[in-house]
């Protein structure tokens, strides 16, 4: 269709090329040429429903625009009326987290839009992958929504976390600065690894976790900070007992096992968690 209008083309360029502006693809030079429809009635149709509909309707109504296979170019039509479906989203996870302060970003909010509608189709046996042109939620979004673990350990402000590790990290000897290097060497290139600290009491041991904490609390990353003894725990920021945290047995046998299921919200916060810090960890054993 577009050899009959564009007139003398001299490359496959010039034919993807409509009123000055080259375009990608043959059919998004067809849509500009107006040969295909341009989904302008399913945007207003959307439009006009959030006057009157709930969000839920809203999304449900996309996900109908979807399995009817009408629309020309869903993703297009997503692009123009994501702002609406995701109406909602921000105070259902603020209630579910239980903090009326809580802020996403945009892509945040995106997720959580597309896991809803996604939702909607695996109920009618679909998905957005069955849309190609459609962008499907992405990172840790899946293992978040609703998960108020993950919400506690991130229940900080980013902006003090930063002054406190500033503050900390001046006071660092050279001996804690490599120390500090390595460790956060092995984190931000996702090596993994385990590290032992070996100090004598009053060695600033718990000095050197709450550099650690407040480095990755700072990048807005989740950091466990666990104790095998309640008093130790009661030091570290955020604190916690390891056999609370990770449903250690008490006591503890040989065969014990973490009572930990696959999908519970304690796996989830395990997979989004960047470090555990663990003071006197052998005492476990």
């Amino acid at each position: 269709m577009m050899l009959t209008v564009v007139k003398g083309p001299t490359c496959y360029e010039d034919i993807r090329t409509v009123k000055g502006t080259q375009y990608d693809s043959y059919r998004d030079a067809c849509f500009a040429s107006g040969f295909l429809g341009d989904d302008k009635e399913y945007i207003e149709a959307i439009k006009q429903a959030k006057d009157w509909g709930s969000c839920v309707f809203l999304r449900k109504l996309f996900v109908c625009l979807l399995l009817a296979n009408t629309m020309d170019r869903p993703r297009h039509v997503w692009n123009k009326t994501k702002h609406w479906l995701a109406d909602g989203i921000l105070y259902n996870q603020r209630r579910l987290a239980n903090n009326r302060y809580l802020q996403l970003t945009e892509e945040e909010i995106d997720n959580l839009t597309l896991l809803e509608i996604e939702k909607y189709l695996q109920a009618n046996r679909k998905s957005l992958e069955n849309y190609p042109t459609m962008p499907y939620p992405k990172g840790y979004v899946t293992e978040t929504l609703g998960n108020r673990l993950i919400y506690d350990e991130k229940n900080y402000n980013v902006a003090q976390q930063l002054l406190e590790f500033n503050r900390l990290f001046a006071s660092l000897t050279d001996e804690q600065r490599n120390i500090y290097q390595t460790i956060m060497d092995a984190v931000n290139n996702q090596r993994g690894g385990v590290f032992f600290l070996h100090g004598y009491g009053g060695t600033c041991k718990t000095f050197m976790w709450r550099t650690l904490a407040s480095s990755l609390h700072s990048q807005k990353k989740i950091v466990l900070t666990v104790a095998s003894s309640g008093i130790a725990s009661l030091l570290l920021p955020g604190g916690r007992t390891a056999h609370s945290k990770f449903k250690i047995p008490v006591p503890t046998h040989e065969n014990s096992t973490c009572n930990i299921e696959h999908k519970d919200e304690l796996a989830g916060l395990l997979k989004q968690t960047k470090l555990i810090i663990w003071d006197e960890a052998p005492m476990a054993h």
